[in-house]
């Protein structure tokens, strides 16, 4: 085919395009009228029932071989027509509270002078925590559970937590203790970690036969840990391991930890920068009783389920696609009480109080069986 006729053919598409543009618009007036209605007698924006109902119609109303196609229009256009209602309907929803709460959030928690950490000093965390809030003090906790307790009650202000690794991946439990103790994210860095291997003074690296250290620590070192052969010893903190060290009589035993914990437990390091990969970051939430969003918060974080039905995900990612938000991570965790059922941990970059995003929150709150909004909060690097 010759190029002018390929532009002919063009200039044709172009045409029928136009049409269907001048039909979209007249189609989105209507469901502007539509939304109004529906505010006023306060039904729900999604009529699933209707939407099928056109997705069948619009199979059967094509020739055969484009029906799967016209029922994806179709699907999208009602998706996109939802949207529209839903910017609609939400000025006049004065009762959305999630909203509410957003909108008269502070811009900082209301006070800052403790903070709790999971592990002694030296831990990762614990200097996080003090690189994150230098003229707060710092409580130590056994367990991450423990230190969100510390939050919740009020003996901290805020806890400082580990909840994603560059290397080893998101830190699960964490996650699931914020929706556990109704905790927010009011701020997020990530920092450097270097481990090193650390004995006991006079110990030599070739007698090292077991190491002590976090799972997650363990896991960012695998690769070292399997070409030395060393055996492993799993506690809750790289700093308890350096404590579990220094307590015992065993040179053959060391510790994966940092070096300000093996310095705080009169440890020496055998070898530096024993994980696998040069970039190991490790991004710390710090978490709260209260809500509070920064003037430069700029990621949200949601936990949502979707209906248990075909392409109920991939919607949800449409009206991120379709408001511009860009997803900056999607986790998948199953539900403890419903088998194969899943949750979904998303993170998504957005400025305070975004009409686009707040709009994607209103919606998921209508449509979805379960949302968990986690915070909005600013994300840092540490040094």
């Amino acid at each position: 085919m010759a190029d002018g006729d390929l532009g002919g053919l063009r200039e044709r598409i172009t045409g029928i395009d136009a049409r269907i543009l001048a039909l979209f618009e007249e189609r989105m007036k209507a469901v502007e009228e539509v939304a109004a209605r529906k505010a006023v007698s306060r039904q729900p924006v999604l009529d699933a029932h209707r939407e099928q109902e056109i997705a069948d119609w619009a199979r059967g109303a094509v020739p055969e071989g484009l029906g799967a196609p016209a029922e994806a229009l179709l699907r999208t256009l009602t998706r996109l027509s939802r949207e529209r209602q839903y910017e609609e309907v939400l000025p006049l929803d004065f009762l959305w509270d999630l909203g509410r709460r957003i909108r008269t959030a502070p811009a900082a928690p209301p006070r800052t002078a403790r903070v709790a950490v999971q592990g002694s000093q030296g831990s990762y965390a614990a200097q996080a925590a003090a690189a994150m809030y230098p003229d707060a003090a710092l409580s130590h906790a056994p367990t991450w559970d423990a230190a969100c307790l510390a939050a919740v009650s009020g003996d901290a202000d805020l806890a400082v937590l580990p909840i994603e690794n560059t290397t080893a991946g998101t830190v699960n439990e964490v996650y699931d203790l914020l929706l556990k103790h109704d905790l927010w994210i009011v701020r997020s860095a990530t920092a450097a970690i270097r481990h090193c291997l650390a004995g006991r003074p006079g110990a030599r690296t070739e007698d090292i036969r077991t190491v002590v250290s976090h799972p997650q620590a363990l896991s960012q070192c695998a690769g070292t840990i399997r070409r030395r052969g060393w055996a492993t010893r799993t506690c809750e903190n790289t700093a308890f391991a350096a404590a579990e060290v220094a307590a015992s009589a065993d040179p053959s035993v060391a510790a994966i930890a940092s070096r300000e914990a093996a310095a705080v437990h009169g440890l020496v390091v055998l070898l530096d920068d024993v994980n696998d990969v040069d970039c190991n970051r490790t991004r710390f939430v710090a978490v709260s009783p209260t809500l509070a969003i920064a003037p430069d918060a700029d990621r949200v974080g949601l936990v949502l389920k979707t209906p248990h039905q075909s392409g109920a995900l991939a919607s949800v990612l449409s009206v991120f696609a379709d408001r511009g938000l860009n997803l900056a991570k999607i986790l998948s965790r199953p539900v403890p009480d419903r088998p194969w059922e899943y949750r979904f941990y998303v993170d998504f970059q957005s400025p305070p109080r975004d009409p686009q995003a707040m709009r994607a929150l209103y919606q998921f709150e209508q449509e979805l069986p379960f949302l968990r909004f986690l915070g909005w909060y600013r994300e840092e690097a540490l040094e």
